[in-house]
């Protein structure tokens, strides 16, 4: 049985605990020997070659970036507490609504869990069917839904790019 490279590379290294073992195996089997010998001389030629220095940093593109300052601009915490007020708004103003659509669950088994489930949405589905829409008050002009959502749209638009402009600068 030879030595494996791995058994070699750990004598050369003087990292293995088999030394005697090892030397005794290559006194008695020549193409070990022989192996053991390329691998020196591949060693002591990587050993001899220059140092050269890299043109550019290898490692950049896999370093982590600077985090993101400790904080953040007043501009950009100003946008953030604004859209959390508003969000915090509209769940206020929908919160009575919802809480008229959810009954309390009694949880017995699984199969009663599905089947009040089932039967919520049923109610759910029946209530929003009936929904009427309050009326708005009338306008001199005639809003087409075409014109209604290409605003709702633009808004969204001018929203998202906005918010894309405050943070481009945190992002790179």
């Amino acid at each position: 049985m030879h030595l494996t490279d791995e058994q070699l590379n750990e004598y050369l290294d003087e990292a293995t605990n088999e030394r005697a073992q090892i030397e005794a195996h290559l006194s008695s089997c020549d193409e070990c020997a022989a192996r053991l010998s390329t691998l020196q001389n591949v060693f002591a030629e990587l050993d001899s070659l220059p140092e050269v220095a890299l043109t550019r940093n290898l490692a950049a593109p896999f370093t982590p970036r600077p985090s993101l300052p400790a904080q953040l601009p007043k501009f950009l915490t100003l946008t953030v507490t604004l859209q959390a007020a508003v969000a915090l708004t509209a769940i206020i103003i929908a919160a009575p609504f919802i809480a008229q659509l959810i009954p309390v669950l009694e949880l017995s088994s699984l199969s009663s869990v599905f089947i009040q489930l089932q039967t919520q949405w049923a109610s759910w589905l029946d209530t929003l069917s009936q929904f009427q829409m309050p009326t708005l008050p009338t306008i001199p002009f005639e809003l087409s839904s075409i014109y209604l959502m290409s605003a709702v749209v633009g808004v969204f638009m001018l929203w998202l790019v906005g918010n894309g402009l405050l943070l481009r600068n945190q992002i790179k």
